[in-house]
């Protein structure tokens, strides 16, 4: 049987491009099983096994001794480049200093010891580039009408539009929203028709280019500005999930209307930094950098993937907002069928939350 404890930990700082911004982050790849990486993009590795070898699904990210991501690892069937690797958003700044990354992984209801510690430097950062598997299509994500929205902690836009809450900010911003698919928060179709979410070249989802200052609850989609409302006096805050960061894990929920899956698609939960104060809106700019919970969504689950329980969410206490962000190759069709016919899709759920 397969060793399932990861080992030979390699990271690297890399930058993508995202429209106006560069975005950094840690390029992470580890041996697994058979899976090196050495493997290279042929021929498969020994285990493969057609997607079904016995590796580890999830994972802890800790950077410099602290806990700081947990990745769900669900590649698709024919890349088996998605079983062992890793980036970690650093966001849109230029990080300063080093950086000691290890992981761990999760087996049999126990955690590995942890890999090798590496330490990284932005002096050595370099363009991002992608290597795939030969020989194989990248399959699309499975496309159904609609989408989803955060369920726990529940969002924006499941408390105001779908569950109709009675409080002043909600009823505003049901008021001011020309739009009522709760399911449906995404920039718009001509907003991605003109700027491509979807980088088909270089395989990442741009989404950072799409937040503007204080529209980042409403994806910049005026259909739903009633979703950027800042709490104040007049209307009240935004209905808050309470989260007790004491708890060993959290376990948070999805209510998808579509279940999309391919290679391309993941979720990313990011939290804003504890110095956020709601009455200013939300921009990205208030969020720390890296997301503490992220999912590779490249195959299906047989719950719907509708759940998630981890240990990574920060442990400190006041009010705070939590941003998923789920997307992946799929939206409109591109002019031509360029860009791999599609651009490319995001859907946008922001959560208010006490962390207690």
């Amino acid at each position: 049987m397969s060793d399932p404890i990861p080992s030979d930990l390699r990271a690297e700082v890399r930058q993508r491009e995202d429209g106006k911004y560069t975005m950094y982050g840690i390029s992470l790849q580890w041996q697994i099983g058979a899976n090196s990486p050495d493997q290279g993009t042929w021929p498969p590795p020994a285990d493969w096994n057609e997607g079904n070898a016995p590796y580890p699904h999830l994972y802890e990210v800790w950077i410099d001794g602290e806990l700081r991501q947990t990745v769900f690892l669900h590649w698709s069937a024919w890349n088996w480049t998605q079983s062992n690797s890793h980036w970690v958003d650093l966001g849109d700044e230029e990080p300063a200093g080093q950086r000691r990354v290890k992981i761990r992984a999760k087996v049999g209801g126990e955690f590995t010891p942890f890999t090798n510690e590496v330490t990284v430097s932005p002096e050595s950062s370099g363009r991002w580039a992608v290597s795939q598997p030969r020989g194989n299509t990248p399959r699309a994500a499975q496309a159904d009408p609609r989408h989803g929205t955060a369920n726990h902690p529940r969002s924006r836009a499941g408390a105001a539009i779908r569950d109709q809450d009675a409080s002043r900010i909600c009823a505003e911003a049901r008021r001011v929203n020309t739009n009522t698919d709760w399911h449906e928060v995404v920039p718009g179709a001509a907003r991605m028709l003109a700027d491509y979410p979807w980088n088909n070249a270089q395989k990442y989802l741009e989404f950072r280019k799409f937040f503007e200052e204080g529209t980042l609850a409403s994806a910049g989609n005026p259909d739903f500005r009633g979703l950027d409302l800042a709490p104040d006096d007049t209307l009240g805050d935004w209905p808050l999930t309470e989260l007790d960061t004491s708890a060993p894990t959290q376990t948070f929920t999805y209510d998808y209307m579509a279940y999309h899956w391919g290679e391309s698609w993941s979720h990313r939960w990011f939290i804003t930094r504890a110095d956020w104060n709601p009455s200013d809106g939300l921009s990205w700019k208030d969020l720390d950098p890296i997301p503490f919970l992220v999912e590779v969504h490249g195959s299906p689950q047989e719950d719907g993937s509708t759940s998630w329980e981890f240990a990574s969410l920060p442990r400190r206490t006041g009010r705070a907002a939590i941003v998923n962000i789920w997307g992946g190759h799929g939206g409109p069709d591109t002019p031509n069928g360029d860009n791999g016919g599609k651009t490319g899709e995001f859907f946008l759920s922001v959560c208010d939350v006490n962390l207690r």
